[in-house]
């Protein structure tokens, strides 16, 4: 048995050990480390006992806080590893053996029904060292400013496309509307035109796959119909097989355009022509675990991001008013250019407060691949550590009222990337972050040009938190013309009910 974390924390139970403790951590992950912090210090154990929540090779799990130590475990990037995606859920080899040969004839199955989890949604969350570094350099040349810039007709094209479908008056979940926006334009930029209507089905299979694996159901591991395991696995056949046979046909595409032919604008297409000095290429098996991570890590954390500050927005009239007043007077109704983009920095401070206040990924998750020692407390190997970012983005140390959305706050303030880091920080920062914050910006802009939104008077806001955070219910809001009245129509709402008062400041 592993020499125990002594970073401090509550015991287990008698007579359900980490249990409990765990249960509190997934219901809600951000009060929970909170309450640990205020108790325990920067560096404190979810519970005083063996448990795992990411990886299934876990011994125990210790939640971090603070910059100096957000530096430390971002910069080290042998010593504090990642994991596939699928965590607890995805099988090594040797857990593929061991079904195999244990039940028979429902063993061999159940040991196939695992093959495509190894390569369904991992990407770069799964390897680490000199090969996270190839893989890393091979994708970058798809994620540079140049070809970013590139996607910015396809993000006004789908945006324009999807607020023609709004009218004055009605009532529209903006999350749901926020997540078919975004769907679609990571299935135009990652697949292409050829991709259309099947990438959008992928996306939609990918989001029940993350949502299933967060159901309480799936602590019954079992491979039986009718179960969330067993559904779970049927997704992620499917998944794996969609994804495969778009990758061949995508394949064959820029086969028929080798040289002299120019490469396609699409991020899949970018992915596959990509070649190492030495001239190697990226596997299939590769190939289909970034597309499922760009995919689904492309679209998600931005429709929080926007449905987020949508909600602040309509909550803080004063800050709304001085955004559309930016936006009309550089942009006078129209969609903004690249270049117009860089002289929004009310916006870029909006867009910036807001994943402060409310990061879209609060906690980002590492293993310990080494014993080490980290804020004065030692950690075996195995250990399993969330970096908390939420608790980073409130500290009153850095943000004066950590609690308040306040954009102007961003003409003063010039936080380093390990105390402000929504896109994480270090070898391992976000790929994406630019492509993102672009896509952001963009869908901001023309929304807000076209519309005023309120809040639905009966609304309850909770924050539901798995991987990322985003508005449990959805969030029902009110479509308004773009007549400034921010103000009136926030005065006439009741406070906000549900949990999200807990973490940030309303009126």
């Amino acid at each position: 048995m592993s020499r125990a974390p002594t970073a401090p924390g509550p015991e287990p139970t008698p007579l359900l050990g980490a249990i409990p403790q765990l249960l509190r951590f997934g219901r809600d992950s951000i009060g929970t480390a909170g309450r640990l912090f205020a108790q325990y210090g920067p560096v404190a154990s979810i519970v005083r006992a063996p448990a795992h929540i990411m990886s299934p090779r876990g011994k125990f799990v210790v939640v971090v806080n603070g910059a100096a130590l957000n530096r430390e475990v971002l910069t080290q990037h042998e010593r504090y590893k990642m994991y596939a995606l699928p965590g607890s859920f995805y099988p090594e080899e040797s857990d593929i053996a061991h079904a195999r040969t244990s039940a028979g004839k429902h063993g061999r199955a159940t040991a196939e029904r695992l093959r495509p989890v190894q390569r369904t949604l991992t990407g770069l969350f799964h390897v680490n060292g000199d090969e996270h570094r190839r893989h890393r350099r091979l994708l970058q040349p798809a994620f540079n400013k140049t070809r970013i810039d590139v996607y910015r007709d396809d993000m006004v094209a789908l945006t324009t496309r999807m607020l023609d479908e709004w009218r004055v008056g009605e009532e529209r979940d903006v999350h749901a509307d926020m997540t078919e926006l975004t769907l679609r334009i990571a299935t135009k930029t990652l697949f292409g035109e050829d991709a259309g209507e099947r990438g959008v089905s992928l996306a939609r299979m990918m989001q029940q796959w993350l949502i299933t694996m967060f159901s309480p159901g799936m602590l019954l591991r079992l491979d039986v119909k009718g179960l969330p395991y067993h559904r779970w696995l049927d997704l992620t056949r499917r998944i794996d097989d969609e994804t495969a046979a778009i990758l061949r046909d995508k394949q064959a595409a820029v086969a028929r355009r080798a040289p002299p032919g120019p490469i396609a604008a699409d991020m899949l297409s970018m992915l596959i022509a990509a070649r190492d000095e030495d001239g190697s290429a990226l596997a299939e098996d590769d190939l289909i675990g970034h597309t499922g991570v760009i995919f689904a890590a492309g679209h998600e954390t931005s429709t929080n991001a926007l449905a987020w500050t949508l909600f602040l927005l309509a909550e803080h009239p004063a800050v709304a008013n001085e955004l559309v007043a930016e936006l009309a007077s550089v942009l006078h109704g129209d969609a903004p250019t690249v270049e117009q983009l860089g002289k929004l920095p009310f916006l870029d401070a909006v867009v910036k407060e807001s994943m402060r206040v409310l990061p879209p990924v609060p906690l980002h998750p590492r293993i310990v691949a080494e014993d080490h020692e980290l804020g004065g407390h030692f950690l075996p190997k195995d250990t399993e550590l969330f970096l908390s970012i939420f608790h980073m983005h409130h500290d009153r140390a850095i943000f004066a009222e950590p609690n308040r959305f306040d954009p102007a706050r961003w003409s003063r303030i010039k936080p380093s990337v390990y105390e402000y880091n929504p896109f994480s920080a270090g070898p391992r920062m976000c790929i994406g972050a630019a492509f993102a914050t672009m896509e952001i910006k963009i869908a901001l802009a023309m929304l807000l040009q076209r519309f005023r939104v309120e809040r639905t008077p009966g609304a309850r806001i909770d924050r539901r938190v798995a991987i990322t955070m985003a508005p449990k219910h959805g969030l029902p809001m009110l479509v308004r013309r773009n007549d400034g009245e921010w103000a009136a129509a926030r005065r006439s709402l009741p406070a906000v009910r549900g949990n999200l008062r807990e973490i940030i400041d309303l009126p």
